[in-house]
């Protein structure tokens, strides 16, 4: 059955199953909330033991209630909840919320299962177990046991962990961001994150999603969520610790936070790092997108002008650049000694006129594709004043192009803040946070403008799959190096010039026809896993000559030195120079098979300066990742070094039609120059 959430989000009839005329008991807190919240629905009280809550009456059971339940919160002891739920779904109630906790969380999940059960067998949107209830503010519904009062807005609020999500409810309203929804999702029995952001991508009243998250539990129906409106994830877990404790919490496991970072990037969620930044973020994705990239900063003070244009830098934001022009459009604006070199510097002589005369230029010139408006308060200007300039200046441009603010000063600039974001212009005491919000907005604007596609997994040709059933029916899950090079050709990884040969002469002739010198030499053998340890390995081999030579000393060494060791031949491989990269597949207990990409050698487990995409994705994706490295300026021509990007994402995307097949593949090094990209060395595990 399709789940119908408008009966959990806009219900005509909410009952609580464990209203408790106690003060003290969560079903007495959730019942109030929903009454002093200004719920115009009907309020059914569940209790066998009460006639009457907050002059609300009560009735025994559910059972004596007419059908017409839309939403059904229930707050009783965990052992009773299994026989609220199959009441619920006799009674044809369309959506339930299980406050109560005990059950996977704390190892209970078959008592969890069943509860899922029953939800999908009568259509029924489960929210929950384990939270603190759900709000929605256009139907004034707050059934939670968290703070009463939650200030109006745009934004849906979508949190796993209930005792935080319950805290930033009272801290929403203090700061007056405001909430269209907050709903909290602790296990996730039935209904998750997926779901919720599916819903209010068609919800009028939300603008923008926020997500705080400890872990997901299906990777596969999470890449499939389609983000139609800005979507700020705040997901915790970084650190090996830090990710323990988050499954230990939740029941669900956090799994590898690159590969958690990569699928957001993906699927085109927005990760922030802090409380503090994905609320300002969520708060400044109610904006208008830029048309272009051109900024103008507009100050007072040259000093938080600079600090701006570093952090402008810092972020990727470009500064509109052009004297004269800027020259001829600001002079007018400012003293003599203003400067218009952008910051436009109006200096504290302008007051607030010359911020209403440089605002009105900014927001009518379409060259100009936003707006930084900086201010340190002084005793000449009221900082109410320069707020409402910029208010006024901005909503008479018709919200043309979007405009953050960083004003620095005391109590009368703390006011002025709170002024602008309540008129939904982000604004902050701190330079960072307010070009973190403006960047935010350019980087949703180049997600919104990405082609939408269905990426579709190649299969690996049948070759492939006669290579991968011959090395099991041997009893090996490790393919040897020919074996790899020879899959990987197969499904069009680019190699070297290779072959593998069983004497000398077979070297020799294989080396000369493919005109592969210098050439490298490996051992063949299964039983030999580091080569290099025990003399399995030669680089540098000019002619036929000295690979004769080399080959037959090799194998009166190995015959020697490994003596039950089989060997196989020999494995040759052109010697190419490049750029030494990376390139992975990884099986995730989340998200199943991962692709890595990142800077490779020696360095790559110390620096760790890798991304991850999980599979399939299509070739922009794959450029999206070669240009998330820290290091992609040595890509990009670093000192004479150049890497063949076009090569590199044909490695990205081709490496994929080998993930149903292996556990990993780790391609260490692909070396990558002007000329193309090539995968020297892999190892691959299978299934």
């Amino acid at each position: 059955m399709v789940k119908n959430l408008n009966r959990a989000f806009k219900p005509k009839r909410v009952a609580i199953i464990g209203a408790s005329p106690d003060p003290a008991k969560i079903g007495h807190q959730v019942i109030k909330n929903i009454i002093e919240g200004g719920y115009k629905g009907e309020i059914i009280p569940i209790n066998p033991k009460a006639d009457n809550i907050l002059g609300v009456k009560v009735h025994k059971s559910l059972n004596d209630v007419p059908e017409g339940v839309d939403l059904a919160v229930i707050a009783i002891p965990a052992p009773l909840v299994q026989a609220a739920m199959e009441e619920c779904a006799r009674r044809k109630v369309g959506a339930v919320a299980i406050i109560t906790s005990g059950f996977a969380e704390v190892g209970k999940a078959a008592e969890e299962l069943k509860l899922k059960k029953i939800a999908d067998e009568n259509g029924i949107a489960l929210l929950g177990p384990n939270i603190f209830g759900l709000a929605y503010s256009p139907e004034r519904l707050n059934a939670s046991f968290g703070p009463k009062d939650i200030y109006p807005g745009k934004i849906a609020f979508i949190t796993q962990s209930g005792a935080l999500g319950i805290g930033l409810m009272g801290w929403t309203a203090m700061k007056k961001i405001g909430l269209s929804a907050l709903v909290s999702i602790g296990n996730k029995a039935d209904i998750d994150e997926t779901d919720l952001i599916e819903y209010f991508n068609k919800d009028n009243n939300v603008n923008v999603q926020l997500l705080y998250m400890e872990g997901i539990k299906n990777g596969t129906k999470f890449m499939q969520t389609r983000i139609e409106k800005p979507t700020v994830v705040l997901k915790v877990g970084r650190s090996t610790r830090g990710a323990q404790a988050a499954a230990s919490h939740t029941g669900s496991l956090s799994g590898s936070d690159k590969i958690y970072d990569g699928a957001f990037k993906q699927i085109g969620m927005l990760r922030a790092s802090t409380f503090i930044e994905a609320f300002s973020w969520a708060r400044a994705l109610s904006q208008p997108l830029p048309k272009g990239e051109d900024t103008v900063i507009i100050t007072n003070g040259g000093g938080i002008g600079v600090a701006t244009t570093d952090e402008c830098e810092v972020q990727g934001i470009k500064i509109l650049d052009d004297p004269q022009w800027l020259e001829a459009k600001f002079r007018p604006t400012m003293p003599d000694f203003g400067s218009t070199k952008n910051p436009i510097d109006v200096t504290g002589g302008a007051g607030v006129d010359g911020y209403r005369r440089a605002l009105k230029i900014a927001f009518a010139e379409e060259r100009i594709k936003s707006v930084i408006v900086l201010y340190c308060e002084t005793a000449v200007t009221d900082p109410m004043d320069i707020a409402a300039a910029v208010n006024a200046a901005f909503q008479e441009a018709g919200r043309n192009k979007p405009v953050v603010v960083a004003m620095v000063g005391g109590e009368r600039t703390r006011d002025a803040l709170v002024y602008l974001n309540e008129k939904f212009i982000p604004a902050s005491s701190l330079v960072d946070v307010s070009i973190s919000a403006l960047k935010i907005i350019y980087t949703w604007a180049e997600i919104k403008n990405r082609p939408q596609t269905k990426p579709v997994l190649e299969q690996a040709p049948a070759e492939v799959h006669k290579i991968i059933a011959a090395v099991k029916g041997q009893g090996r899950e490790i393919l040897m190096e020919h074996e790899a090079r020879q899959v990987m050709e197969l499904c069009g990884v680019p190699t070297p010039q290779w072959g593998f040969a069983q004497s000398s002469a077979e070297a020799i002739k294989i080396a000369d026809y493919k005109n592969m010198y210098p050439l490298a030499m490996k051992i063949a053998s299964p039983d030999i896993v580091h080569k290099s340890d025990v003399g399995g390995v030669v680089l540098n081999i000019r002619d036929g000559k000295e690979l004769k030579d080399r080959y037959e000393a090799m194998m009166t060494r190995l015959q020697k030195e490994c003596p039950k060791a089989k060997l196989l031949g020999v494995n040759l491989i052109q010697m190419v120079n490049g750029i030494e990269c990376i390139v992975g597949i990884t099986t995730d207990a989340q998200f199943g098979s991962a692709v890595m990409f990142g800077l490779g050698g020696v360095f790559v487990e110390a620096l760790k300066d890798v991304t991850f995409r999980v599979v399939p994705f299509d070739e922009a994706e794959a450029g999206r990742m070669i240009g998330e490295i820290k290091a992609k300026k040595i890509l990009d021509g670093f000192r004479g070094m150049k890497a063949d990007k076009a090569s590199i994402i044909k490695t990205l995307t081709a490496v994929q039609k080998l993930a149903p097949l292996v556990k990993e593949i780790d391609i260490n090094p692909l070396l990558t120059n002007e000329n193309g990209s090539y995968a020297v060395d892999a190892r691959i595990v299978l299934k």
